[in-house]
């Protein structure tokens, strides 16, 4: 039905693409590519229609292996999601997905940070979360999720005893449980918080944004933080751990944090099952990358997420996606052992 012989800047004239997100409507990562897909649909060769299909299941599992291996390669169909690349890296079970057989089109950068219930700290002092009379209780996706590892190994390197409660399908269901009280921690980005929750959680709820997650660069060192999070004094996890510990974080879960820094360059990403052709490839990565410049979209993703447009160079995307195989086998075992755990 597709043409094989058509050019990228003609392959799409006509089509209607889906992009598969692997979680419910609401949530974050479906908030995201619902500002981006209008865009990318003007910036793509072809002005293709999109869709969105969310296939929520099994934190982000059913999605991913139905990319891998029964997504149409043509080009009709593309993977919009978290990079599970912990996922693949530790061979979780049910992960039948394996990335270095697809084709990784574009990332983004997010801004990673936490929501606490304001109740669990003491005189609202951040330092004092998981201290009180309540427990902190941490709402999670799945044990091998970045995000949920994110939180995971940040309240372990602070030191801060929690109950991590995995199986919500997609944020969507963790905010009600929040605002119930059921769950008093939630790990998000900062663009989809401001784009969906911000105002309901922290301005008129029981939250309050609690740390800012550091990033770091392929030799362990921390990179300058946000300016967005600066700004509304949200304390960074090395400050905290500074202003708990008097010291910089160290140990085995801090250099775990650093590995999955170094396997998480991307946040959101896009990608293609094998076998895609090369007309609809550069068709799509030329189409993402005209985001950044792009006005309308610069305008609507501030408006949105309340940040400016933070998009990895494909250079970094495949050195990212090649990377996997490059991690130290303790270090896995290290992930494995560790997935594990939240699994318990």
């Amino acid at each position: 039905m597709w043409g094989a012989t058509a050019s990228a800047d003609e392959y799409f004239e006509g089509k209607t693409i889906t992009c598969v997100v692997p979680y419910a409507p609401g949530g974050g990562t479906d908030a995201f590519f619902r500002v981006v897909v209008p865009h990318l649909s003007r910036t793509i060769p072809g002005n293709p229609d999109i869709i969105i299909n969310n296939m929520s299941g099994a934190g982000g599992l059913k999605a991913n292996n139905y990319a891998s291996n029964e997504m149409p390669n043509d080009g009709s169909e593309m993977l919009c999601a978290p990079w599970l690349s912990v996922a693949q890296l530790t061979r979780r079970e049910g992960v039948r997905f394996d990335y270095s057989r697809m084709r990784a089109v574009g990332g983004e950068t997010a801004i990673n940070t936490a929501v606490v219930n304001k109740g669990i700290m003491i005189d609202g002092d951040r330092t004092t979360a998981g201290q009180g009379s309540q427990p902190l209780i941490v709402a999670g996706l799945s044990p091998s999720s970045t995000l949920d590892l994110r939180q995971r190994l940040g309240l372990d390197i602070l030191g801060i005893d929690y109950l991590y409660i995995p199986g919500y399908r997609g944020q969507a269901k963790q905010f009600p449980a929040f605002l119930s009280g059921e769950i008093s921690l939630i790990g998000t980005n900062y663009g989809s918080f401001a784009a969906t929750v911000g105002e309901a959680l922290v301005d008129q709820g029981p939250g309050i944004l609690w740390v800012e997650y550091d990033k770091t660069d392929a030799d362990g060192n921390v990179l300058p933080r946000s300016t967005q999070l600066a700004e509304l004094g949200v304390p960074t996890l090395v400050e905290l751990h500074e202003a708990m510990h008097g010291s910089a974080p160290s140990g085995p879960h801090w250099e775990a944090y650093k590995t999955l820094n170094a396997m998480t360059t991307m946040g959101l990403s896009i990608w293609l099952p094998e076998g895609t052709p090369d007309e609809a490839f550069d068709a799509l990565k030329a189409g993402w990358e005209a985001l950044p410049g792009d006005p309308e979209f610069i305008a609507a993703h501030e408006k949105a997420f309340g940040k400016p447009v933070g998009f990895v160079p494909y250079e970094m995307v495949a050195a990212a996606a090649a990377s996997i195989g490059d991690i130290p086998e303790e270090m896995v075992q290290f992930y494995q052992d560790y997935i594990a755990e939240g699994e318990q």
